[in-house]
């Protein structure tokens, strides 16, 4: 089994660095035909855009959980149903914005900074990201926030969090809303049945070499984020995302997660085999660019109880993009399912 896994270690790795011969050959070429550095740089944002601080969006605060200080955003009535909310890459709490927004009507709605991210504490020990720590996290949050069940709602490596949660406490999840992101062995399996997925997933090979990733997403002024998200962000939106990834060791924390949890090379601990298994929904846009359609039916097979559907005529961030319509999709499970 270990050399198994180192095989399947060296094979990543090898992809990575052919990915990584590829940034590094067309950057030298784009940098020659404009050798501006400065135009090559990221800026420097010391000031908190007034965006974040909205009213509107709820109540910051911190709570110390599993040894790391987590920052979130609260909205609505205490006394109502907790859901929570799981971000993806390259985002934060304010991904979620649109969501508290409107489900704070009728639930306690809390986005949570995962840890490396936003305001919540990060750690330089790749370790630190690794998924079962973060599910801790996610755990020992809804503990310390009084309660023992839980509307789960995530995107992107939210999703993947999210799924391993559901699969490791499914006794403390209510129902769940997982977007844009298969479990982490759905992913693996993905990589091997699905041609179309191990070409869009080029990014995750490339991610696991050191250094050229981070240069990869602040390079341009953050050009990574603007170009898949420019298109529905206003400019001050915007303007919130580049300088919450310009902080400090901002990046790398977030590319750790994919570091730390697709290398093959730490041994995991089998999931436990369940009995009930709460309601849930898997929705994946009609042109999601890093998700394939088939990650539909490979998760609702491995979960029953579980259904999914295509958000038609959006992209990957689709609870941004398409927020509305977003919504009324997992309005109607939860008011289906409730």
């Amino acid at each position: 089994m270990l050399i198994l896994r180192a095989i399947q270690a060296a094979l990543l790795y090898g992809i990575g660095a052919f990915y990584a011969l590829q940034f590094v050959l067309q950057t030298a070429l784009q940098f020659l035909a404009d050798p501006d550095l400065a135009a090559w740089l990221a800026k420097k944002r010391s000031v908190a855009p007034t965006l974040l601080g909205d009213p509107r969006y709820g109540t910051h605060r911190f709570v110390e959980v599993n040894g790391v200080k987590l920052h979130y955003v609260e909205k609505g009535d205490p006394g109502k149903p907790l859901m929570l909310f799981l971000h993806g890459f390259p985002e934060f709490w304010f991904s979620w914005r649109h969501q508290l927004e409107e489900f704070s009507k009728d639930y306690w709605t809390v986005a949570v900074d995962l840890r490396g991210y936003g305001q919540s504490e990060g750690f330089d020990a790749r370790a630190a990201y690794q998924i079962d720590v973060i599910v801790e996290d996610i755990r020992s949050l809804v503990r310390a926030l009084g309660r023992d069940r839980v509307i789960v709602v995530g995107h992107d490596w939210g999703a993947v969090l999210g799924f391993q949660f559901v699969s490791k406490h499914m006794d403390m999840v209510d129902r769940y809303v997982m977007m844009g992101g298969p479990s982490l062995n759905g992913i693996r399996r993905l990589l091997l049945i699905s041609w179309q997925q191990f070409r869009m997933s080029w990014y995750t090979f490339f991610f696991l070499i050191p250094w050229l990733p981070e240069f990869y997403i602040w390079g341009k002024d953050f050009g990574y984020i603007e170009q898949n998200m420019g298109g529905f962000l206003t400019k001050s939106e915007l303007e919130a995302y580049k300088y919450t990834f310009s902080q400090r060791n901002a990046v790398t924390r977030a590319i750790d997660y994919y570091r730390e949890n697709l290398s093959f090379l730490r041994k995991e601990q089998p999931l436990p085999r369940l009995e009930n298994h709460s309601p849930g929904l898997y929705l994946i846009a009609e042109h999601d660019q890093f998700i394939s359609l088939r990650s539909g039916r490979v998760m609702e097979r491995s979960l029953p109880n579980l259904w999914y559907r295509i958000v038609p005529g959006t992209g990957h961030y689709m609870q941004q993009e398409s927020h509305r319509l977003v919504n009324k999709m997992i309005r109607d499970f939860l008011d289906l399912s409730g």
